[in-house]
């Protein structure tokens, strides 16, 4: 039995080390990020479906299939394993947990300084840090840093290394290009959520009131459900418990 369990833990690491041997490119992060990004909208996405009984999208974009947190997840997680190839299981799995919990600590510390909302609340959770990160979301990170390393991780390895030429080149520059507009028009279309909601008038300024009609509050509430305001007068909706939430959604 021991045997078995050591060939395992083994297998893992063998697998872990072979990743982290490939090279790293700003274009096979970017890709990794772009992966990580449209797989986290899926697994919200489903599991809203199996808590609330039907599909909820909690993108963190307004064009696009995009949880961002997940894509900077993935990306921490592949940059982890290159450092940490041949170490042992446990050790990767907390260095997982760690670096989760920074992106989720840092990753709602910046949505509440630069856009005034929240989308996520772990305050009620046992041995929380402010209610940005928690220690049970923490061992969710480690734990799906160790399963993508060990299941997924190979997989998107291979198909990152079929990803190359000149073809790839130009999609990867080309969707690099569309991301960068995708990030500028959610950051302004927030602020704007947010300033609407303190009572701002309307605009003088065609693109602001370009994107006062196309991203109205209602598309807004529709497009982030999960999203809350800091600090409004105007008590919103109670935020999203952990379970109907998800893991940094």
């Amino acid at each position: 039995m021991e045997g078995s369990m050591a060939k395992r833990v083994s297998a893992c690491g063998a697998r872990a080390q072979a990743i982290g041997k490939q090279k790293v490119s700003c274009a096979s992060l970017f890709w990794l990020f772009l992966i990580g990004s449209v797989t986290g909208f899926v697994l919200e996405g489903l599991w809203c479906i199996v808590l609330k009984g039907h599909w909820e999208s909690h993108t963190a974009t307004v064009w696009g299939p995009f949880c961002v947190i997940y894509g900077v997840g993935a990306v921490a997680v592949h940059l982890l394993a290159v450092l940490l190839q041949g170490r042992h299981p446990v050790q990767q799995f907390l260095a997982f947990s760690a670096s989760g919990a920074a992106v989720e600590y840092f990753g709602s510390l910046f949505q509440e300084r630069c856009f005034g909302t929240f989308s996520w609340d772990y305050s009620q959770d046992f041995l929380n840090l402010g209610g940005r990160v928690s220690l049970q979301t923490a061992l969710v990170w480690g734990a799906l840093g160790l399963l993508f390393v060990w299941l997924a991780f190979p997989g998107i390895s291979r198909l990152l290394q079929r990803m190359r030429g000149r073809a790839w080149r130009v999609a990867c520059a080309a969707l690099s290009v569309f991301l960068a507009a995708d990030l500028l028009v959610t950051s302004a279309a927030l602020v704007r959520w947010r300033r609407r909601a303190e009572g701002a008038g309307p605009a003088a300024n065609p693109v602001v009131r370009w994107i006062d009609a196309s991203f109205g509050d209602e598309a807004m509430a529709a497009r982030f459900p999960n999203m809350r305001f800091c600090g409004a007068e105007t008590p919103p909706p109670s935020a999203p418990s952990e379970a109907e939430q998800g893991f940094g959604a």
